[in-house]
């Protein structure tokens, strides 16, 4: 899914684009999967930042870094599988939940006795990677359309039933979303049938997901994006006014008001035009400074870390004042330029 943003603002000179690393709808919404359509209450649609309850934001500057995901029962299942100690870190670990959170696919088929985790992406570096630090799956690149590569994607495909059970381990008691714990529940059953009735027992409790985690940076490396506009204004110095947003989109209300909720700030509204896809929007140059600093501690893992450091510069040049000179306008407009240029993900894959 590629959206570009805010496009009833008139005159507006925006070349930077949000999209969805996941665009196979099909994939995520087919016959295998639970179906599911969040609705939203009214934190959904209205800012959060003048409900929220002190208790709830999270300094990112704070130096603890507790959370409530609980690796160890995944860390011995790999230790007894490939015969070796776990070389995998609990914050990377964390990563990748968000990730597969957001562009995962948690399949069960064939009346649920089989299983499948499908992750999809313009980007095969980051499948790789994946599947090297996992040591298992397999990494398959499908060429689509008569654009030929300029629309082809790749996949990380994990099917053998013990690996499968890893991931289990992995995700059980460490998924944010209940549609994500509900597709679990169909591994669980499926897995409890083929290896014993009590090899794992469903957490269908959510994980709090903070700042003081990985989690959000993995979903924004699967779900999210770093916007600069310039748009025309007669009432600024140089006759345009210049705003940065950071931009989340997901069918699943909840946990984007999770996110306003822990940042403070921004609204989550319901997309016109699309089917029950919701967007996080947070902007203003000093509360996107709490933005900054999460990312700063728990770097971005895909190409999206090129456009947020971009996003930054131009946010620091901003900060201090120097977009309101002609050079200075003109330096940020050609980093804006290049926020996602030749970035594969930018465009659409092709159909499942």
């Amino acid at each position: 899914m590629m959206a570009s943003p805010y496009s009833d603002i008139g005159n507006i000179i925006n070349f930077a684009i949000c999209w969805n690393s996941l665009v196979l709808i099909s994939t995520l919404n087919g016959k295998n999967l639970i179906s599911y359509t969040q609705s939203a209450d009214n934190l959904s649609l209205n800012s959060c930042a003048s409900i929220l309850r002190p208790d709830i934001k999270q300094s990112v500057s704070e130096t603890t870094r507790e959370t409530s995901f609980k690796f160890s029962v995944f860390h011995d299942y790999y230790n007894t599988l490939f015969k070796n100690k776990s070389h995998l870190s609990d914050e990377w670990l964390t990563w990748f939940i968000g990730f597969a959170e957001g562009d995962g696919a948690i399949q069960t088929y064939d009346e649920g006795k089989r299983v499948r985790f499908v992750l999809t992406q313009k980007e095969s570096d980051i499948l790789y990677k994946i599947q090297f630090k996992f040591n298992i799956g397999v990494v398959k690149h499908f060429p689509q359309g008569k654009s030929g590569k300029n629309n082809d994607f790749y996949r990380w495909i994990v099917d053998n039933p013990s690996h499968i059970l890893l991931l289990a381990y992995l995700f059980n008691g460490n998924l944010a979303q209940n549609h994500r714990i509900e597709q679990l529940a169909l591994w669980v059953n499926a897995l409890n049938n083929r290896f014993g009735s009590k090899t794992i027992k469903l957490n269908n409790t959510p994980v709090l997901v903070t700042l003081r985690d990985a989690w959000l940076s993995g979903f924004t490396d699967a779900e999210g994006c770093f916007n600069i506009s310039i748009t025309a204004n007669s009432r600024y110095i140089l006759g345009h006014v210049i705003k940065m947003r950071y931009i989340l989109d997901q069918k699943d209300s909840v946990i984007l008001s999770r996110v306003c909720q822990l940042f403070g700030f921004g609204k989550v509204t319901l997309r016109s035009g699309t089917d029950s896809v919701y967007r996080y929007t947070g902007t203003g140059f000093k509360a996107l400074k709490d933005v900054i600093a999460y990312f700063k501690l728990f770097p971005l893992q895909t190409k999206k870390a090129l456009s947020f450091e971009k996003w930054f510069i131009v946010h620091n040049q901003v900060s201090n004042k120097l977009h309101l000179t002609d050079e200075g306008l003109s330096q940020i407009r050609t980093m804006q330029k290049q926020i996602n240029l030749n970035n594969s993900m930018t465009n659409k894959t092709g159909a499942a």
